[in-house]
C-alpha cells in the first residue's frame, strides 16, 4: 500500500535506454538479444508519450522528443571486491605482515584487495613467518612475498624498488614492536626498511594484547604516527583477544581496513563536499503490530553513501529502519542515522539538507500513512472495515527551499523505460539537478537484489545508462562519476574562444 515517494529502489533487466543528441557513442557490442549492437546508433521508442495520447496530459502536437538514440555502454566504474571494497583497480599495495596472532586475517584482506582489482606485493618480518607462511600469501596475490634483503641474485636493492613501486602501503597487523620501529625510524629489517622508504600513503592497523596497546609508551607512539603526514592509524575495536583477554587491540576487521585502502587511493571528486543520501523504506504504525511499508531494501542506498565516501565526500546515510547496510564505512566521516516513518526521515533531511553539496533521494518512503495509530492491536472481530490513510509529506518538495547554491540534488524513480517522461516529469516537478531511474519493465523489478540497470537524467533528458545488470556498487559509482565530472566542468566552464 506504501508505494514510493520522492525515489525507489527498482531496477530492471531490460537493455539500454535512450540518450539525448550530442552524447558519446559506447564501443561496440553485440547485443545480447541479437538484435543492433549497443552503441551502434540503432533507435528506441519515444521518450515522451505520443503526443495528446491517452493519459499523456500533454497538447497535440510533436513530441518534445521525437526519438532518441541507444545509450551509452562502455561507461565503466572501478571493479569492486565485493560490497566491502570499492576502487581499486590496478592500484599497487604493498602489505606488511608483522608477528602478531592476526596475521591470518591478513591473508583474508590480501584477497579482498585482490578481488577488488589491486596489484599485491607483501612484504613479512621474520616473526610474521612464524604465524603464516609466505607461500600463504603469494598464493593469494600472485605477487612476491619477501622476509629478508639478503640472498637474492638481482642487482635490485628490493626495499628502495619496492618502497617506489608502491601506491599505498598496509600494515596489517601492526605489532607495538612494529609501530615503535617505525615512530622512531628504524629500519633493521625489510619490512621496515621498506616502510621507511616509501613516500606512498600508509595504513597502520595496530594489533596487540590490550595491556601493551594502552600502555603509554605503545599510545605515544601511535599518537606520533597519526600526526605524521600520509598516514592513518586505524582504532582498535575492542573484543576478545587470542589470550582470553577482553578489551582493545584486536585489529580492524578485513573489510574495514579495505575500505580504507579503496578510499586512500580512490579519484576524489567529492572531497571536502557533504553527502545526504536517504534509502531503504519507510514503516507507518496502523497498531503496535501491524505497519505499511514496501519493499525497498535500501541496498542501492546503501551503495551510493559507500561509493560517495570512497571518492572523499563526508557522508550522512539517512535508513529506514529495515535498510540493508553490510560493512558500511565507520568513523567521523561516515554517519548513519535510522528513522523510522515518513515523517522522522522528513525531520532528519531537513536538519542536513542546508548544508549538503550532494542530496541523494534514493530512500521509497511511504506515501501514505494509516489516518489513525491504534494502541494495541486490532482484532480481527473488532468490526473495523477499511483502513483509513493519511497523505505523507512529499520529502523531496518540503525541504526544496533549502537546497544551497551549488549543491546537487539526485532523485530516484521506477519506471518501465517506454514511460521515461513521468521520470522528466518529476524531476522538473521537484526541482531535482538529475534523476536515476530504475527500468520496471523487465522480469525483476531489482528490489532487494543485488544487480540494476540505471538510466541517469537530467534537465536536458537522458544521458548515461549504466551497465547492464551492474552491481549496484558500480551503478552508483557509474553515476556519482558522471555527475562529478558534469559538476566540474560547469564550475570550469570553456573559455570563449577569441576574436580574430
Amino acid at each position: 500500500m506504501a508505494a514510493d515517494r520522492g525515489s525507489c529502489e527498482g531496477g530492471g533487466t531490460k537493455g539500454p535506454g535512450p540518450l539525448r543528441d550530442g552524447a558519446k557513442p559506447a564501443a561496440q557490442k553485440p547485443s545480447p538479444a541479437g538484435g543492433p549492437a549497443a552503441g551502434s546508433g540503432g533507435w528506441i521508442g519515444p521518450v515522451f508519450p505520443p503526443a495528446g495520447g491517452a493519459g499523456s496530459g500533454r497538447p497535440s502536437g510533436p513530441p518534445e522528443v521525437a526519438e532518441v538514440p541507444r545509450c551509452l555502454f562502455g561507461r565503466k566504474g572501478p571493479k569492486p571486491a565485493d560490497s566491502l571494497v570499492g576502487s581499486l583497480e590496478r592500484r599497487r599495495i604493498l602489505l606488511v605482515v608483522t608477528g602478531g596472532v592476526a596475521a591470518y586475517k591478513a591473508a583474508a584482506l590480501a584477497r579482498l584487495l585482490v578481488k577488488g582489482g589491486a596489484v599485491v606485493k607483501t612484504a613479512m618480518t621474520e616473526a610474521g613467518t612464524r604465524f603464516v607462511t609466505p607461500l600463504t600469501f603469494e598464493a593469494v596475490t600472485g605477487g612476491e612475498c619477501r622476509v629478508s634483503m639478503w640472498g637474492r641474485a638481482d642487482a635490485e636493492i628490493g626495499h628502495v624498488a619496492w618502497a617506489e613501486w608502491a601506491d599505498l602501503v598496509v600494515v596489517a597487523p601492526a605489532t607495538a614492536d612494529f609501530c615503535a620501529k617505525m615512530a622512531a625510524g628504524m629500519a633493521g629489517d625489510f619490512a621496515s626498511a621498506v616502510v621507511l622508504a616509501s613516500g606512498a600513503p600508509k595504513i597502520v592497523c595496530p594489533s596487540m594484547n590490550t595491556g601493551m596497546y594502552e600502555n603509554p609508551a605503545t599510545q605515544t607512539n601511535l599518537a606520533v604516527l597519526a600526526l605524521r603526514p600520509g598516514i592513518r592509524v586505524l582504532e582498535s575495536p575492542s573484543g576478545q583477544l587470542a589470550c582470553g583477554d577482553e578489551g582493545a587491540g584486536r585489529m580492524a576487521e578485513p573489510g574495514d581496513i579495505a575500505f580504507e585502502a579503496a578510499r586512500a587511493v580512490c579519484p576524489k571528486p567529492f572531497v571536502g563536499k557533504k553527502a545526504l543520501v536517504t534509502s531503504g523504506a519507510t514503516v507507518e504504525p496502523w497498531d503496535d503490530v501491524r505497519v505499511l511499508t514496501n519493499r525497498s531494501s535500501g541496498r542501492m542506498g546503501a551503495e551510493i553513501a559507500r561509493a560517495a565516501w570512497l571518492m572523499g565526500a563526508e557522508v550522512t546515510l539517512v535508513s529506514g529502519p529495515a535498510a540493508v547496510a553490510p560493512g558500511l564505512p565507520r568513523g567521523a566521516s561516515f554517519k548513519h542515522v535510522y528513522v523510522n516513518t515518513c515523517r522522522e526521515m522528513l525531520d532528519a533531511v531537513k536538519k542536513l539538507a542546508g548544508e549538503a553539496d550532494l542530496l541523494v533521494m534514493n530512500a521509497a518512503p511511504a506515501d501514505f500513512r494509516p489516518a489513525e495509530t491504534v494502541k494495541g492491536k486490532v482484532r480481527k472481530d473488532s468490526g473495523t472495515e477499511g483502513l483509513p490513510l493519511a497523505l505523507n509529506p512529499d520529502i523531496l518538495k518540503t525541504v526544496n527551499p533549502l537546497k544551497k547554491s551549488g549543491a546537487v540534488w539526485m532523485g530516484f524513480a521506477a519506471e518501465p523505460l517506454h514511460e521515461l517522461w513521468r521520470a522528466i516529469g518529476k524531476l522538473k516537478d521537484k526541482n531535482l539537478d538529475y534523476i536515476a531511474v530504475n527500468d520496471t519493465s523487465g522480469p525483476d523489478d531489482g528490489f532487494g537484489g543485488e544487480m540494476t540497470t540505471l538510466t541517469l537524467v537530467d534537465k536536458g533528458g537522458p544521458v548515461l545508462v549504466t551497465e547492464r545488470n551492474s552491481t549496484k556498487f558500480m551503478a552508483s559509482w557509474t553515476i556519482l562519476t558522471e555527475v562529478a565530472e558534469k559538476s566540474k566542468a560547469a564550475s570550469n566552464p570553456r573559455p570563449a574562444p577569441s576574436e580574430p
